[in-house]
């Protein structure tokens, strides 16, 4: 089975505020910036029920390889239906669980 490409989005609202998506292998990392330097949100899946320890690995636009937790992922249909949620609204989908980045923990 080959492997799915990895994918980056950034997407930027009419105020300032972003939302970026990682997609790789069928999961996705949401990330959401309320306006410039603000240190965001990030998403968080209390649903993920794999291995505690299993890291995602996504190619950046740029090359650069980054890991993140595949409990911060959901799949790729939950993620580009946040996505389209940030196109009409401008806002943080509702139906994805945030971590405030700026929180410790």
């Amino acid at each position: 089975m080959a492997e799915l490409p990895s994918r980056e989005v950034w997407l930027e609202g009419p105020g300032g505020e972003r939302i970026g998506a990682l997609i790789s292998g069928g999961r996705g990392w949401l990330m959401f910036q309320r306006g410039p330097g603000d240190a965001g949100l990030s998403s968080r899946n209390p649903a993920y029920d794999g291995p505690a320890n299993a890291l995602i690995d996504y190619t950046l636009s740029n090359g650069q390889r980054d890991q993140y937790p595949a409990s911060w992922t959901y799949p790729a249909e939950v993620v580009e239906r946040a996505l389209d949620h940030f196109r009409h609204t401008a806002e943080a989908a509702p139906f994805i669980v945030w971590h405030d980045d700026e929180v410790e923990g």
